[in-house]
């Protein structure tokens, strides 16, 4: 880099002249699951469409933070662009082999103008053309110093040409990732002939041309032949300065048909009816009369289950397709519609050869017996328990997942319920969007009598005051109707104070619920825990209990007092479980071992909550006793106003 600017540097002004012309190249490094590239991509977008004689835009779709179909499409190449420039995170974007840093840093009209306006020292320009049959590329890039200054590489081998296969526009039928973007643009899809370049000479005299031309195999992953362009580089590795840039215009592909789905559905008559009948819609999206095609759909990416369809599909016009019924099986479904060689060829658009998934949600008629639980230890990390089903709102799955430590950099404590046991359930408040629901639903339980009660334990924090809520409801016709029996939000859901990074609860930090089933006995149950987003943080159940009795259960310890928010402002919460009814004495001493509050309740079997204000005592660390009939509890608490 430093020889080429001190070699070049007494002639930029007068290189002008000769009428080198500088097309500026931003490079954009993001992720179909990154959040902030969905934030913040709409905004670069805007921009580079509004200089599109001043840029070029090559975008790469990299392998993290989550899933992205495109990357995994090419992942070498992409790879060796995020290595070169050192890139660690997402979004980044690099301008003219300058960054990487926050695109709208990087890239802005000020620098896009003052990059611009910087003479190249090399032109270049680039074309491309389709081989008949539509399953290769011609390639032709001239280069030209059309100046009286030579120009020299930075070291010897470090000028490169580079050429890359872009799609303008990929347009998926759903979010692929888990930010919801489902447009994406100029992107990078094969480096020709590979991420390392083509060398270029070392020096380039006044007038010195050269032209390269490349023939390449279309990748079998392109989405849209309308879409292809390409973009050509020159860049000095030595300091990754990029000299110039050069791109094409799609070329409109007219040989080949386009057949898309438009419409699918798999509708069943309930959660524990697995019958469906799929229905599928198709479209002719191209200009040749399409008169036979394969339809088919899958199940939870099973082997397609495909059919013939013949017929005369004008330009513009629809069919509509029946499959034979079939039972899907239970658990949560995912069905796709597909159609596949229209009139017996290829499509040029493979980008709506797929429906957006319909999701099916299907239980096991047969019910679970009395008592029943869900402790969560089966489930892995980013998987929900076997015999629940998740439905939800969005189209895109929010993150409901089981966690343990192991899943928490640096976190010391079990997050089991109560520290019990190393794993509970997480909904991810901290990353839905307000308005976001989820809705885990267990299997069907019968044999309810009288005696029964859903118990289940929770733990929430708020970000900031949120009403992050959790809904409970039951069911006798399988999900027909619901009736609600809990709802709490906001401040009535809290197990500890408010937190700005994410929740995950200590040991104390979790609350016992008990709801009595004595109005469903002799009948067949379903619960629904309906989680509503409020984008506030992250909420928490474990041991989901279906049964007359709560002790005996292996990993709780309900016997055990609990106390709440930790620290406390005002109030506190102390929850005792008590064998049997009678009075409970409560004294809370300082650190000093007075004693500063005292009072006895009447206390009943099973779950009781003992409200304590401490809106008096001043900042400070207490003990609190609680003495029942049986024995006595001993918890500390801190107040903090």
């Amino acid at each position: 880099m430093k020889h080429l600017t001190l070699t070049a540097l007494a002639g930029l002004l007068s290189l002008s002249a000769f009428g080198q012309n500088r097309m500026v190249l931003v490079e954009h490094f993001t992720q179909a699951s990154c959040g902030p590239c969905a934030s913040q991509n709409p905004a670069l977008k805007t921009l580079l469409d509004a200089n599109p004689t001043k840029v070029v835009a090559l975008k790469y779709q990299v392998s993290w933070p989550g899933y992205d179909p495109m990357y995994l499409q090419n992942p070498t190449e992409v790879d060796a662009r995020v290595q070169f420039y050192g890139v660690t995170g997402v979004p980044n974007s690099v301008m003219d082999g300058s960054g990487p840093g926050s695109p709208g840093t990087i890239v802005t009209q000020s620098t896009i103008d003052n990059r611009y306006n910087t003479t190249a020292p090399l032109n270049i320009t680039a074309s491309h053309q389709w081989t008949p049959g539509y399953d290769s590329i011609q390639i032709g890039v001239f280069i030209a110093n059309a100046g009286s200054t030579t120009v020299t590489s930075g070291a010897a081998g470090s000028l490169k040409l580079h050429v890359a296969i872009v799609e303008q526009e990929i347009n998926y039928p759903s979010a692929p990732g888990s930010n919801g973007e489902t447009s994406f643009y100029q992107v990078m899809r094969k480096m020709v002939p590979n991420q390392s370049g083509t060398a270029l000479a070392d020096t380039w005299t006044g007038g010195q041309t050269q032209m390269l031309s490349f023939k390449v195999a279309a990748p079998a992953y392109l989405a849209n032949l309308n879409e292809v362009s390409i973009v050509a580089f020159i860049q000095d590795n030595q300091g990754k300065s990029v000299l110039n840039a050069a791109k094409t215009t799609p070329q409109v592909i007219s040989g080949l048909p386009d057949l898309g789905v438009t419409g699918f559905t798999a509708a069943t008559a309930g959660l524990c009816n697995g019958s469906t009948t799929p229905t599928m819609t198709i479209k002719n999206e191209g200009s040749l009369a399409i008169t036979s095609a394969v339809v088919g759909y899958s199940i939870n990416g099973g082997t397609p289950v495909t059919q013939n369809w013949t017929g005369n599909l004008a330009a513009g016009a629809t069919a509509s397709v029946s499959f034979p019924q079939v039972t899907l099986p239970a658990g949560a479904n995912s069905i796709v519609g597909t159609v596949s060689a229209p009139n017996g060829t290829g499509d040029y658009n493979g980008m709506n050869n797929m429906s957006a998934p319909v999701l099916a949600a299907v239980l096991n008629n047969t019910p679970t017996p009395a008592p029943y639980m869900q402790d969560m230890e089966s489930a892995a990390f980013n998987e929900i328990p076997s015999d629940f089903i998740m439905t939800y709102n969005t189209s895109d799955a929010p993150l409901v997942t089981v966690v343990s430590k192991a899943n928490v950099n640096g976190l010391t404590y079990e997050l089991g319920g109560y520290g019990q046991s190393p794993k509970s359930l997480m909904v991810d408040f901290y990353t839905m969007a307000a308005g976001d629901q989820a809705s885990l639903i267990t299997p069907k339980v019968g044999g309810i009598t009288a005696n029964h009660k859903l118990r289940f334990q929770h733990a929430y924090a708020s970000y900031a005051g949120e009403a992050d809520g959790l809904k409970v409801f039951v069911s006798t016709n399988c999900g027909a109707s619901w009736t609600n029996i809990f709802d709490k939000a906001g401040t009535a859901l809290a197990t500890a104070p408010n937190a700005t990074s994410r929740f995950f609860p200590q040991p104390t930090q979790w609350y016992p619920n008990e709801i009595s089933l004595a109005s469903y006995a002799g009948q067949e149950v379903l619960f629904k825990f309906e989680c509503n987003s409020a984008y506030g943080n992250n909420l928490w159940l474990d041991n989901v209990h279906v049964g007359t009795n709560a002790m005996g259960e292996n990993e709780l310890e309900l016997s055990k007092a609990h106390i709440y928010p930790n620290p406390a402002r005002d109030a506190v919460k102390v929850l005792v479980a008590a064998v049997e009814a009678g009075d409970a004495s409560v004294q809370v001493f300082n650190l000093n071992g007075q004693l500063v509050l005292s009072a006895s309740e009447a206390i009943a079997a099973g779950t009781n909550e003992l409200n304590l204000n401490v809106a008096g005592l001043a900042n400070g660390i207490y003990t609190v006793k609680v003495a029942m009939s049986d024995r006595v509890e001993t918890l500390r608490f801190t107040v903090q106003h």
